[in-house]
């Protein structure tokens, strides 16, 4: 099997995960525990793209109501393609959008480095790569975390009635 037709056959996890991490940062007030026991912060920010099996595409971008919205295109059987999202760890915080296909992170913005470039001209590179890692990394974490539950008991017995009832109650 070629990596096209793999990828095609399994693109249904990529939508699942976006749509299970919108389900945990909302249940969960944005909080994730990663196994480096590194607390971090996550929710989608302002921007979230579904598609339906048909092709038809909705994108909701705005404030607290484009989220509704995306939620009852959710309610109406369209899945999370792509979502813009905030991610905080420490101090820092990062904002990019990640889709579903490639799980790949897009615009991404990350905090500005607060190096002199004249006492260590190399530390800014390296500060550099190691906020453009970070979100990386927490992504992965949270991508395992997903397919841990995923292929386990839990997901048909706690989680996916979860993520079935907190659709339905979209507002």
């Amino acid at each position: 099997m070629d990596i096209l037709a793999l990828l095609n056959d399994k693109e249904f996890l990529g939508r699942e995960f976006l749509t299970w991490l919108w389900f945990k940062s909302e249940t969960q007030d944005g909080q994730f525990a990663l196994e480096d026991s590194k607390q971090v912060l996550l929710w989608f920010d302002d921007k979230v793209v579904l598609q339906s099996d048909g092709d038809e595409i909705v994108s909701c971008q705005g404030e607290n109501s484009a989220l509704t919205e995306a939620r009852h295109a959710l309610r109406d059987g369209k899945k999370v393609t792509q979502a813009k999202i905030k991610l905080i760890v420490g101090e820092n915080d990062w904002s990019f959008s990640l889709d579903s296909t490639w799980l790949n992170l897009k615009s991404l913005k990350t905090p500005k480095v607060m190096l002199d470039t004249r006492e260590d001209p190399e530390g800014l590179f390296y500060e550099k790569v190691f906020l453009l890692d970070t979100p990386i990394s927490a992504i992965e974490q949270l991508f395992i975390q997903f397919l841990k539950i995923r292929i386990s008991s839990d997901w048909d017995k706690k989680e996916a009635p979860g993520i079935r009832h907190w659709i339905q109650k979209a507002v």
